[in-house]
């Protein structure tokens, strides 16, 4: 996946306030114990953006991404201030223990089944110090129904054109296919890209869990109110146990 999709994923992903979303995961780290100077792992980091942000905050930060294309592109922005490894989400060590680990934008849902996700979740126990925090978050099961579900998304920008087209199926899965067409100067080339998003629900999630972290709050999308039935993206804070 993601094989093409790095040539123009800061420009669709621009209505992302990531700066926000960062402030919003300091001030937890900030109330749990997660100072300037710790570690942070940022999990299925992309191209960079919140890796280099957490970096600008002060925090030393090692960045972690299935695609060599996100982290070329993540490795370009960061300019050799932070480390970048490549890795899958659900099978990864480290050398050393980290303070902190996030995991953002709905990456969790990448992962295809439960059984990856307690995978994952039980490589971020093992590479996260004694009573450090996890942050991750996800869409959720009202958001694929309702939202995304079998809805088409177009983007006309000046040197590419892209067709996001959802297919719901069963499990509460999305099917995502990706037609990118980008103009080489006289025509324009064809590349198309499918993978598949799941949402879990809160008890899924919570139970997958249990065995590595105490949940330490559920909160709507930036927010510090709990979970709602209508909540589209949810935060996980945990502690290591």
């Amino acid at each position: 996946m993601y094989n093409y999709l790095p040539f123009c994923y800061d420009e669709l992903t621009e209505n992302v306030d990531y700066e926000a979303r960062c402030n919003y995961i300091c001030s937890f780290f900030n109330e749990y114990g997660i100072f300037c100077g710790d570690t942070v792992l940022d999990l299925a980091c992309g191209s960079g953006t919140m890796a280099l942000l957490m970096k600008q905050k002060g925090y030393e930060v090692i960045g972690m991404d299935a695609s060599a294309e996100m982290l070329s592109l993540a490795d370009n922005k960061a300019k050799g201030d932070i480390t970048f490894i490549r890795s899958e989400m659900q099978n990864f060590t480290l050398a050393e223990p980290v303070n902190a680990c996030m995991c953002n934008l709905d990456s969790v849902n990448h992962l295809g089944s439960i059984e990856d996700v307690k995978k994952a979740f039980a490589c971020v126990y093992h590479c996260v110090a004694e009573n450090g925090i996890f942050i991750f978050d996800v869409n959720t099961v009202y958001k694929h129904n309702a939202v995304l579900a079998d809805n088409t998304f177009v983007f006309d920008k000046e040197n590419y054109f892209l067709c996001w087209d959802n297919e719901l199926l069963e499990d509460n899965r999305v099917r995502i296919l990706l037609d990118l067409f980008v103009f080489n100067g006289k025509n324009y080339d064809r590349f198309s890209e499918e993978f598949t998003e799941t949402a879990y629900s809160t008890e899924e999630l919570c139970s997958a869990l249990k065995p590595y972290f105490d949940v330490l709050g559920i909160y709507d999308d930036l927010t510090r109110n709990l979970s709602e039935s209508k909540s589209e993206r949810l935060y996980f804070v945990c502690r290591r146990k």
